[in-house]
């Protein structure tokens, strides 16, 4: 089973992570995302990972939490971004 690269637990959940622009951006609805940076996420961790699965928590800027499943490319994208 492959990730979802998705939010699967938390505020925002259901929704879609993806790269734009070599970017890691939450798509909450049709033109509407967050782009995951330093700036909006204020921590994050890795909470488990399993071969092709990440398991991510983030805490955004603005005290909402979310946890998200990614894939290795999306997860490498997104702690490059975070460090």
């Amino acid at each position: 089973m492959s990730a979802k690269n998705k939010v699967i637990a938390g505020d925002y959940t259901g929704a879609n992570i993806a790269m734009a622009a070599d970017k890691v951006v939450l798509n909450i609805s049709l033109g509407n995302m967050i782009i995951l940076n330093k700036k909006m996420v204020s921590a994050h961790k890795v909470e488990s990972e399993t071969p092709g699965t990440h398991t991510v928590s983030v805490t955004f800027a603005d005290g909402k939490k979310s946890l998200l499943e990614l894939d290795n490319k999306m997860c490498k994208a997104l702690l490059s971004q975070l460090f």
